[in-house]
């Protein structure tokens, strides 16, 4: 682990040093993970104020990171570092750190699928060391974390970045100011905060103005906004295979501009046949959706785009497991299957997940909580849910949620609201039938994962 100096840090971060100088490694923001010579930085949150935890964390850490002068504080065994704002001073610490690397950097975001894009590429560059980002910290304060979680020997770093609205995304994209960066697609996540589709593009495609000036940008070939993107840095382009006028234009744009394509196809449920400069492979997944298909793609591109060869790619991402509460399967008594997709939802991830749902020979069931984060049409996005799950063939809907009510309303006869968990409960207890699979997705906050375990100790 290489060690700086507090008195190198307390320079970058515009800070006054009290103590002594010493070395140190280690960055935490929580006291009671925080290792011995650990420096802690006190962020104030929602719910909790570092500054609260000074004395704790003093019984490890060797520096705090703070904005008030400490007291009682021996400066002889102990350090701080005083600084206008903390949050600021553990972004400008990040940076920091991220300048110090020689490890290639890759930033991933998008509307749907960065979280597992971004397991898979850990995944496929495990042989190597490679730091990555932990569950879904992708945001102000997750991003930093994992920038300062960089060790003296990686290789690879990969960072996931999110945005609930818009200007979010640039700042930390110079951060982290990537080697490779990927947007997975454009959709209505979130899609409150950017007002529009193309506001959403803008933004995430705003990621690729922080590439390093060798850098390379993934795109996905799909979505339809892509024109808007800088024509300057290289590319790959990601998706499906088309038509014989699109592939003359892609030769045409592969002239004037460094641009290669990575192309799939679909051959099964589960496989898929990439294509990357005449070199072919085919992979079967252990995920579930087409709409992984794309997030494969999006992995192999960037892992191409490190050298890393089709070949191997193939190797790893078949030993690839689904991420929890993605599209996972539980398979219960009296063939009675739950998908369980409760990690999150908007609009475009949830019909993904009631066409895979179609394709299973079962009957079938959707258990819909609210989708979050969308704005004036919040009404219309849930009646949408419940239109396409009736047209998809789908035999039964529950829902439960303030918004929610609209997608089971709409679905009509067999569409069924419930007010509270205990009357949801009682439903599932009695009236599932043999052969049924049930779909359970919705945002984080509808908690849906209570009835998944509802279901399995009901079923088991």
């Amino acid at each position: 682990m290489k060690k700086y100096s507090l008195i190198e840090i307390a320079a970058h971060l515009d800070g006054e040093l009290y103590g002594e100088d010493i070395l140190v490694s280690g960055f935490s923001i929580d006291s009671r993970t925080i290792s011995k010579g650990d420096v802690f930085i006190c962020i104030k949150g929602v719910k909790y104020d570092g500054h609260d935890f000074i004395i704790d964390s003093l019984k490890v850490a060797s520096c705090v990171i703070t904005t008030k002068k400490i007291k009682n504080i021996n400066l002889k065994e102990k350090s701080y570092i005083l600084v206008e704002d903390t949050l600021k001073a553990l972004q400008n610490l990040s940076s920091f750190i991220r300048k110090q690397t020689k490890a290639k950097v890759i930033a991933i975001t998008g509307s749907n699928g960065k979280t597992t894009v971004k397991e898979m590429v850990a995944h496929i560059l495990s042989d190597f060391k490679v730091s990555y980002t932990k569950g879904n910290l992708n945001n102000h304060i997750g991003v930093p974390l994992t920038l300062l979680s960089i060790k003296q020997d990686d290789e690879y770093v990969v960072v996931e970045i999110g945005a609930n609205n818009l200007g979010e995304i640039g700042p930390l994209a110079e951060l982290v100011n990537p080697d490779v960066a990927a947007v997975t697609n454009i959709g209505y996540a979130h899609i409150e905060g950017f007002g529009t589709l193309e506001n959403t593009a803008k933004e995430k495609y705003s990621i690729f103005k922080y590439i390093d000036k060798n850098g390379i940008a993934v795109i996905n070939n799909q979505d339809k906004f892509r024109k808007i993107i800088n024509k300057k840095s290289k590319k790959i382009y990601f998706g499906y295979e088309k038509n014989n006028y699109d592939k003359i234009k892609k030769i045409v744009r592969n002239i004037f501009y460094k641009t290669n394509f990575l192309t799939i196809k679909k051959i099964e449920s589960n496989i898929l046949k990439l294509n990357y400069n005449s070199h072919e492979e085919s992979i079967k997944l252990n995920l579930n959706g087409n709409h992984n298909f794309l997030n494969t793609a999006c992995a192999a591109s960037i892992a191409i785009s490190l050298g890393i060869s089709l070949k191997e790619i193939k190797k790893k991402l078949e030993k690839f497991e689904t991420i929890s509460s993605r599209l996972k399967i539980h398979e219960l008594e009296n063939n009675i299957k739950i998908i369980d997709d409760c990690y999150n939802a908007n609009p475009s991830s949830f019909k993904a997940a009631i066409s895979f749902l179609s394709s299973i020979n079962l009957k079938k069931l959707v258990l819909m909580g609210d989708m979050v984060e969308l704005g004036k049409d919040t009404e219309k996005y849930h009646s949408d849910i419940g239109r396409y799950a009736k047209t998809m063939g789908i035999d039964k809907f529950l829902s439960i949620g303030k918004h929610s009510k609209y997608a089971s309303d709409i679905f009509g006869l067999d569409g069924q609201h419930f007010n509270d968990s205990s009357s949801l409960k009682s439903y599932l207890n009695t009236n599932i039938d043999p052969y049924t699979c049930i779909l359970i997705k919705g945002s984080r906050s509808a908690k849906l994962e209570e009835y998944v375990n509802f279901l399995k100790i009901r079923g088991n």
